[in-house]
């Protein structure tokens, strides 16, 4: 049987996963471990990352936890500074760190907004700037992979502050592989763009930011309701992701036919010049009376 370009990869050096406590970022952490990586288990909640780290130190990996903001660019700063003291190179960075938000867009609160941007948007940014210099200095092949998502391809109703977010998000990516084929470093970059993960992502966007909106609360009630069913574990969407990562490829799908429709609707409609799509056939897809909720 032939070795996974993955295992031939992945099997050392030292990767950094940020939003790595839960969800697709836990996945991702504990698939990189069992191919052989020291993970450094990001996230700003501090007891997760290090209950995740724990258990995959555990099951033989190598793990670390780091408590980061990743919308504190000093917070940012000073974990790339640790990481590249203790192992002087990072082979993988994954930019994962994303919250959600619901409702419609001239509701949406302004320090939600704000927060969302910071992590989502600024968060990335502030990856990028304080790692970039030191992996371009370190001079080993390396590679850079950020989370954006079908949305970032696509619009979506009642999700603008994540959708302008996932959209900037791959806008930036392009513009980092770009920038760095300027400079001729020898760092890779991915734009990762996953379907439906298993995630709490859905529940803490109304926990932590609730709206009123009964159309946007029935859309997100929905989309959890089909996270749970038909989302993907987020091992196996890892999986299947680090090894399009391990390949080379630009643009990383964890569910190829379903994205792959996502960046084909995209680009018929701007080669049609079309609006976009009325939202009211996605609502009735999820089974959702737009004049019930209305």
């Amino acid at each position: 049987m032939q070795e996974s370009a993955a295992r031939k990869r992945f099997s050392r050096g030292v990767s950094v996963v940020t939003g790595a406590a839960a969800g697709i970022g836990e996945g991702l952490a504990r698939h990189l471990a069992s191919l052989g990586m020291t993970v450094i288990v990001a996230d700003i909640d501090a007891e997760r990352a290090a209950t995740v780290a724990d258990d995959i130190v555990a099951g033989g990996g190598c793990a670390e936890p780091y408590a980061v903001d990743v919308a504190d660019p000093e917070s940012v700063e000073a974990m790339a500074a640790a990481v590249f003291n203790s192992h002087g190179s990072v082979e993988l960075l994954v930019n994962n760190a994303g919250v959600e938000s619901a409702g419609l867009l001239w509701e949406i609160d302004r320090e939600r907004w704000h927060r969302l941007m910071q992590i989502n948007v600024d968060g990335v940014f502030y990856c990028l700037q304080s790692f970039v210099p030191r992996m371009i200095a370190a001079g080993t092949p390396s590679c850079i992979a950020n989370m954006s998502s079908v949305g970032g391809l696509n619009a979506v109703a009642v999700q603008a502050p994540y959708i302008v977010s996932k959209h900037a998000v791959l806008a930036m990516t392009e513009c980092l592989y770009q920038d760095l084929a300027i400079v001729g470093a020898p760092i890779q970059v991915s734009a990762v763009i996953p379907h439906s993960i298993r995630s709490e992502i859905f529940l803490s966007a109304q926990r932590e930011a609730p709206t009123g909106n009964p159309t946007a609360n029935a859309v997100f009630a929905a989309m959890q309701r089909d996270n749970v069913e038909k989302g993907l574990d987020p091992l196996v969407a890892a999986e299947h992701m680090v090894e399009q990562i391990a390949r080379g490829e630009f643009w990383i799908h964890s569910d190829d036919e379903m994205c792959a429709a996502a960046a084909h609707r995209r680009g018929n409609q701007l080669l049609d010049l079309a609006p976009p799509a009325d939202p009211r056939g996605m609502l009735t897809r999820m089974g959702i009376d737009v004049e019930r909720v209305s």
